[in-house]
């Protein structure tokens, strides 16, 4: 949904409850700016940030975690982060929610993206570098820019000649599904939003087993161009692959939610 800031502005309110149950998007100049998202409601009212989940300091702090120091914490610790600007974050090990969810989104996109075709489907734990793109308009990049996630699923369609010879994926995914826990909320709605809409990516779904929704956002030119939210008894639907289509229902069976 479109929202411009003067409307905004003037039925605030009104576009808080909606937001709770839909992406609004906020524009300014006909240009999408922003997006307004609800935190869902816990049993102490409202959920908190993932305090527990961040390990380094942010990029625009005095002493943002370097590349070099990402790769040290991971050979040395053995547990597996991610690396978003600068800031490191610790991977928990999925319940058994994210499990079933994801067992079943693997399933139905392997259906469509049928290995040897050249787009495929790849499961987590798998190492994904990303950069900022437009940040090449500004400077040279350097490796203390790289980014390292580990999206749930993605849809890879270069991997055919961009694996290394250490056997890794050295592309930008055109699809990446993240599924959202009640430690990675913020980091998936908002963060990684932001990371995967100027690194490249076309696509991106965040899956959340608390409210049984679905939500699908399409990136062009580094910005959000559409963005779609579905919910029980509907569909979810690709914007980047027609023939990619998965039923709610089918996800979030057993799945708790709110």
């Amino acid at each position: 949904m479109l929202v411009s800031t003067t409307e905004l502005q003037n039925n605030f309110g009104k576009y808080l409850k909606l937001c709770e149950s839909r992406s609004i998007v906020i524009t300014k100049n006909g240009k999408k700016r922003a997006l307004l998202l609800a935190i869902p409601p816990s049993a102490n009212g409202y959920e908190t940030a993932e305090s527990d989940y961040s390990y380094g300091s942010a990029a625009h702090a005095p002493n943002p975690v370097t590349y070099r120091e990402y790769l040290r914490l991971i050979e040395e610790s053995g547990e597996r982060y991610e690396l978003i600007d600068g800031e490191v974050f610790l991977m928990s090990a999925p319940g058994v929610t994210h499990q079933r969810v994801l067992g079943r989104l693997f399933l139905w996109f392997n259906g469509v993206f049928i290995p040897g075709q050249p787009c495929e489907v790849f499961m987590s734990p798998f190492d994904t570098f990303l950069y900022r793109r437009p940040l090449r308009e500004e400077r040279d990049l350097t490796e203390d820019d790289t980014n390292v996630v580990q999206p749930d699923l993605l849809v890879l369609c270069d991997h055919a000649d961009r694996i290394d010879d250490k056997d890794r994926y050295t592309g930008t995914p055109t699809l990446v599904v993240e599924i959202i826990s009640p430690s990675t909320r913020s980091n998936d709605k908002v963060r990684k939003l932001d990371l995967y809409m100027e690194s490249g990516i076309e696509e991106y779904w965040t899956v959340d087993p608390k409210t049984h929704g679905i939500a699908v956002y399409r990136f062009s030119d580094y910005l959000l161009e559409d963005d779609a939210l579905y919910t029980t008894g509907q569909t979810a639907r690709s914007f980047r692959f027609p023939q990619l289509s998965v039923p709610v229902d089918a996800v979030f069976r057993d799945a708790r939610s709110k």
